[in-house]
């Protein structure tokens, strides 16, 4: 893969993606975000888009000061070819400890670890677009807080950050190009439909299909589970709360290196209605937009693990936005 148009000290994306994580995060040289992206660069997540590199250092300062010791560990970075730089979409480990007050309250001193997802448009030693993720239901839960009531609170102090719609949140997680294939077609086709038969279809035994019974799961608000059920189950009950609910993706990466498994990710949304009894609590008919990120490994063909980061909690603050804009 070339490294055309990046310093010479970044032999591959991968290390580019490390290396720069763990000088800006755990040397602490937060300047260098000036030589890594590009001075206008939107960051989007279900919570709001950050549009400059001043934007940037200013959240990660923030966070420093809540969390002094964070490590945001590698866990994956799934690499994308382009015809310009690369694509990447990068899964952490975050660990550490609620030292510092902030919107949050009161530190807690009590420590953390979470899983996130960044994807991102690296391109002449910058990156120049990033989406980002994290499951933030499980981060505040082991503060002490409920991730229920955190989110409802966010929808309520600020209506109009979250009551924008369903349009204008999924425009957040699409591809300017409509729906873009790095890598092989044809296994990105097969998870596709996978995806697209469980979400869309509704068939619950496309698990058992395209999974291997041992499979590991992790998804939202820290859930880890081994096997095929706890899939089909926790899948349901997300759509039992929109049933009008489209799933679509919008980006997808297939990862082929010798010596190791397939890996696939995926960047897809599914939105909808809160309509219906499940996941999300009594029916508010509130528009609720998911922006997900899906990481896999494949063995054979087959789903042996996989990580599927949603932020729950700006599903919460777009029902109570709702209500809020509606009383």
């Amino acid at each position: 893969m070339s490294m055309q148009n990046f310093a010479p000290e970044f032999e591959t994306p991968e290390q580019y993606i490390i290396d720069i994580t763990y000088i800006i995060w755990e040397e602490g040289d937060v300047g260098r975000i000036h030589d890594w992206y590009t001075p206008i660069c939107p960051v989007r997540s279900p919570h709001g888009v950050m549009h400059t590199v001043d934007d940037m250092v200013n959240e990660t300062l923030e966070q420093m000061h809540v969390f002094t010791n964070r490590l945001p560990l590698a866990d994956d970075v799934i690499i994308g070819d382009m015809s310009s730089g690369f694509y990447s979409s990068h899964r952490v480990r975050s660990v550490g400890r609620h030292m510092g007050d902030s919107e949050l309250g009161p530190a807690t001193k009590r420590n953390y670890q979470g899983l996130g997802i960044a994807d991102c448009v690296c391109r002449d030693n910058r990156i120049v677009e990033e989406w980002k993720l994290r499951d933030h239901a499980s981060f505040v839960r082991q503060l002490g807080l409920d991730p229920v009531a955190y989110g409802i609170s966010l929808g309520k102090d600020n209506p109009k950050a979250y009551a924008i719609g369903n349009k204008a949140m999924r425009h957040r997680w699409v591809d300017e190009n409509g729906l873009t294939i790095l890598g092989d077609k044809a296994i990105a086709n097969r998870m596709i439909d996978t995806y697209d038969a469980l979400w869309n279809g509704k068939h619950l035994n496309i698990v058992a299909e395209q999974y291997v019974p041992a499979v590991r799961f992790e998804g939202p608000d820290g859930h880890l589970s081994y096997g095929r059920e706890p899939v089909s189950n926790l899948v349901a009950s997300m759509m039992a709360s929109l049933p009008d609910g489209r799933f679509e993706p919008h980006h997808l990466i297939v990862r082929q290196q010798n010596g190791r498994a397939v890996r696939v990710a995926i960047r897809w949304t599914f939105c909808g209605t809160h309509s219906g009894f499940g996941r999300y609590g009594a029916p508010t008919n509130a528009p609720v937009g998911i922006l997900g990120i899906s990481h896999f490994e494949l063995h054979d063909g087959l789903i042996a693990s996989e990580w599927m980061v949603v932020d729950e909690t700006a599903i919460y603050a777009q029902i109570a936005a709702y209500q809020e804009i509606r009383e």
